[in-house]
């Protein structure tokens, strides 16, 4: 599908899981039959088609989510398992929290695993990936560096560990909302270390983050908006499936508490497994 075709992807409101934004899409005029509306016969529209579609935000402005460097990787895997390792940004579209990762990958095929946990810092990705790379992956998505202690050279550690424990994987690592200035070092060394490897892939997810209501008053978090974007860039990141046999996966990894006591979400139960929290927003221990 080229841009002549491409069709306006909004996001319209709530209807995810914990009444969290979701994505529709609006008529193009291509025939059905062929497939390339992205509707499959007895299946219904799948989200993500488009990939250069931008998104509507609900204030009315349009968005043009980015795609990892290489385009989307579904095409270059054979399988369909993926691993999404993260802090509170990841942790925040967890099933136990609003779903929206699953929502949004399962309907193209993959089966999702969210390994994200507030307040982690890179080296928590390690730790992941060290328990979990035998399960065997065909893809591995890493959002690490909201929490950045200002040992740049100890960020680099982690992130030459982590992208080798994954070599011969298919990596997308996603820089950082640049919500103070120290993002700036963490995102130069994502970049500057990724590029060592052929297998890592930069998704430049910043360049969304700063966008007016992508995040929630505190700048780092994400509104439900942002958590329907971000699912959806990580669906334009990979792409389809190569088969359909989709599954949302249980987290091993979900020690939610670093939120806050003072935070929303932390009046329910949100570490309970496959329980979605009241509020899926997160706070985060970050460095000043």
């Amino acid at each position: 599908m080229n841009r002549a075709s491409a069709c306006t992807l909004r996001i319209v409101g709530a209807i995810f899981a914990a009444a969290v934004a979701v994505t529709s899409f609006s008529a193009c005029g291509e025939s059905d039959a062929t497939g390339e509306s992205g509707v499959l016969e007895g299946v219904g529209r799948l989200p993500g088609y488009d990939f250069w579609a931008p998104v509507t935000l609900p204030d009315g402005v349009e968005l043009q989510l980015p795609l990892p460097e290489g385009g989307p990787v579904g095409g270059r895997v054979t399988g369909n398992r993926v691993l999404l390792v993260g802090d509170s940004i990841f942790a925040s579209t967890a099933k136990r929290y609003g779903n929206e990762m699953c929502d949004t990958l399962e309907p193209l095929g993959w089966q999702v695993a969210v390994e994200a946990e507030p307040g982690r810092f890179a080296e928590f990705g390690t730790r992941v990936l060290q328990a979990r790379i035998d399960a065997v992956w065909d893809v591995v998505v890493i959002y690490l560096g909201t929490n950045y202690e200002g040992n740049e050279q100890l960020l680099r550690g982690e992130l030459e560990e982590m992208f080798s424990i994954t070599k011969g994987v298919e990596t997308i690592v996603l820089t950082t909302g640049v919500f103070r200035d120290a993002q700036k070092v963490v995102n130069a060394a994502i970049k500057e270390v990724a590029n060592e490897f052929d297998h890592v892939h930069v998704l430049d997810w910043a360049s969304v983050a700063r966008v007016k209501g992508i995040t929630g008053k505190d700048g780092i978090h994400l509104s439900d908006a942002g958590r329907a974007a971000l699912a959806q860039t990580i669906g334009r990141a990979l792409d389809y499936a190569p088969f359909r046999e989709p599954e949302c996966l249980d987290s091993r990894f979900r020690d939610d508490t670093a939120i806050n006591a003072d935070d929303p979400a932390a009046a329910g139960d949100p570490a309970a497994p496959g329980e979605p929290a009241t509020n899926s927003s997160s706070v985060e221990t970050t460095v000043p």
